[in-house]
């Protein structure tokens, strides 16, 4: 990645930026759209979900993406996107991925704000295995899919011109934006909330990618921080129905809108951006101190 960052300025122009940054949010979308469509006669659940998120959605959003900077943007090094993984780094980041959600749930748990949801209908083994087949898969896919497209091909479009600052805040904003399509209300106080707990959200997710130099530092703690939050593995439930499909359901028990997060949930809370923003201060002094390469720091 230290020679991919050293691309040449202002190579592409504002309108093209836009214009191929648009084209991967578009072959993001359709790739999904068409999954369904793929998948829509798959009966079991698990089934479906693995053979459409991981199977299919997963390695054509990245296929088609790939194929959309190499015969279209022309401005492409997969290095800058996926880097070296190293195995130390995995284990290390994999550790971290598991501490940022176990940390926010311990803050609920210890101030009680959140109290566990006792069942009224049992989850059978069966329907507990399906749950978690179901939204680990969809996690492990957002994950990938996700970063491939925010922290790799979008990053890598805008960084073409602007600086890492710049590349990291647009793209972080980029992603705080679409996740507005997934609140179920649109009050301007929830599109306040998720835009901005999605905005600080991206800016850590950033940060791992410009500090760990590989997408894939960033996908798992991505994927973890969804397995715990976006699913029905361990969850929020606001009523008895929900927490019967739940394998591990919660309640809060605050309705204040700083620990809640309005209706897109904790994610956005007060708590996790506070955590968002540590981390981000911590990966900001460890590449502003050169512990992480010349090339990447955040000023460049």
């Amino acid at each position: 990645m230290n020679a991919t960052l050293k691309q040449a300025a202002h190579s592409l122009s504002v309108v093209k930026i836009i214009l191929f940054a648009l084209g991967c949010i578009t072959i993001f979308v359709a790739v999904a759209a068409v999954t369904q469509l793929l998948t829509f006669w798959i009966d079991n659940q698990a089934a479906k979900t693995v053979a459409g998120e991981i199977l299919l959605r997963m390695p054509l959003t990245v296929i088609a993406l790939h194929l959309f900077a190499v015969k279209v943007i022309k401005a492409y090094n997969p290095p800058l996107i996926y880097g070296k993984p190293v195995l130390g780094n995995l284990l290390k980041w994999t550790a971290i991925a598991f501490i940022l959600p176990l940390s926010v749930g311990l803050f609920y748990c210890l101030f009680n704000f959140m109290e566990p949801f006792s069942h009224t209908i049992s989850l059978t083994t069966t329907g507990q295995l399906g749950i978690f087949i179901t939204w680990v898969s969809i996690s492990i896919s957002a994950g990938i899919t996700e970063e491939v497209l925010f922290r790799g091909h979008l990053f890598m479009i805008i960084r073409n011109r602007c600086s890492v600052a710049q590349a990291v805040f647009i793209t972080s904003f980029i992603f705080g934006l679409v996740h507005i399509v997934m609140l179920p209300s649109f009050t301007l106080l929830d599109v306040i909330i998720v835009t901005a707990g999605g905005t600080v959200a991206g800016l850590m997710f950033s940060m791992i990618y410009v500090y760990g130099r590989s997408i894939w530092y960033v996908a798992i703690v991505h994927i973890v921080w969804d397995i715990f939050f976006i699913g029905k593995i361990t969850a929020i439930a606001t009523t008895q129905a929900d927490a019967n499909k739940i394998i591990k359901p919660f309640k809060l028990t605050t309705h204040s809108e700083w620990l809640t997060g309005g209706s897109f949930g904790v994610e956005a809370a007060l708590p996790s951006l506070v955590l968002y923003l540590l981390v981000i201060g911590i990966l900001y002094k460890l590449i502003d101190s050169g512990k992480s390469s010349d090339e990447t720091r955040i000023r460049g």
